[in-house]
């Protein structure tokens, strides 16, 4: 009966770890894949700088959003200040909630549904940004970015985004050349990813965000139309490089206190998973231990049984008195 129960609890147990593999498979899976698809850039330092503007596939637009003009945070304005003056001749179009809703009901009414039932403002922020560059193209830039260089040579290549850390690509920065069949892709699938992911920070990254840019352009069937710009050129991730076009403030506005928990497992992620390592071989260590102890009580037990078993009949085969001893 207990080897049976040992068994069982055996197989039990690694019925779970299967299954844990399984599900911890079956999520990071995806981002292992976007990791390596997205791994190289496409768009390094230098920057070629000779180039034709009758060849330029994006407009010289560049495209900001913010809930009103009255609100943006002076160090915002300076930073958009910064990209306004070194593109002068560039046209410049600030998106506010009220604007940006008119576009959509004229260009994609079918959306406004799935654009109002958004929990978040930085969901509809992060939709506003698609459909402008689809209607328009163009330059979108997020308010805390600080322009450096100029971006005139970006505008040759139909489609950029951004590498992000520690996987796959941004959304605060995006070239796109007008009625780009990926950004179609991006607005068509928005209502199907519209989903409440628990808390705030994975829900905007996977229903609209960085996360659902990746997912998406992992799956779009002309990647080489999607350039990947360097992460020297961004300048998120470096510091003080004469390379970079731009630099980042990271205001990181719509952060709540469940992305600055991530970002604090993030900075540990070395030391977490060498503790979940440790975690499993000492439970499957304190298992075979118990295991093991209660195998071999059950052993000695069995022994002890045995010979007490052969004691007794021992004792008997003393006990009874042959019948030839027996006098008439």
């Amino acid at each position: 009966m207990y080897f049976v129960i040992n068994n069982r609890i055996r197989t039990i147990v690694l019925f779970l770890l299967v299954l844990f593999i399984v599900l911890v498979g079956s999520i990071s899976w995806p981002w292992f894949c976007a990791a390596w698809i997205w791994h190289r850039s496409t768009i390094e330092f230098p920057l070629t700088s000779l180039f034709n503007h009758s060849r330029m596939k994006v407009p010289s637009i560049i495209h900001q959003t913010w809930r009103d003009k009255n609100s943006i945070p002076l160090s915002w304005q300076e930073a958009s200040n910064s990209c306004r003056s070194l593109h002068s001749n560039y046209e410049y179009r600030f998106w506010t909630d009220d604007n940006a809703r008119r576009l959509i009901e004229k260009e994609f009414p079918s959306l406004l549904s799935t654009y109002d039932s958004y929990p978040y403002d930085i969901q509809r922020a992060d939709v506003i940004r698609l459909i402008v560059l689809y209607v328009y193209g163009g330059i979108y830039l997020d308010f805390d970015i600080i322009c450096l260089k100029s971006f005139d040579q970006l505008r040759s290549y139909e489609f950029i985004l951004p590498k992000t850390m520690p996987v796959g690509l941004s959304n605060d920065l995006i070239v796109a050349q007008p009625k780009h069949p990926f950004l179609l892709q991006l607005l068509n699938n928005l209502p199907k990813m519209n989903r409440n992911y628990l808390t705030k920070y994975a829900t905007v990254m996977f229903s609209t965000g960085p996360m659902y840019i990746t997912h998406e352009a992992s799956n779009y069937v002309n990647r080489s139309s999607i350039d990947i710009l360097s992460q020297d050129l961004y300048g998120k991730y470096v510091h003080n490089s004469t390379r970079a076009l731009f630099k980042h403030l990271k205001a990181s506005s719509w952060h709540g206190n469940d992305a600055a928990f991530v970002k604090w497992m993030y900075r540990r992620r070395t030391a977490f998973l060498s503790l979940l390592v440790i975690v499993f071989l000492l439970t499957f260590a304190l298992i075979y231990l118990v295991q093991h102890y209660h195998s071999n009580m059950n052993f000695l037990k069995e022994i002890f049984l045995m010979e007490k078993f052969q004691f007794r009949k021992s004792s008997l085969n003393y006990e009874k008195i042959p019948s030839n001893m027996i006098s008439v």
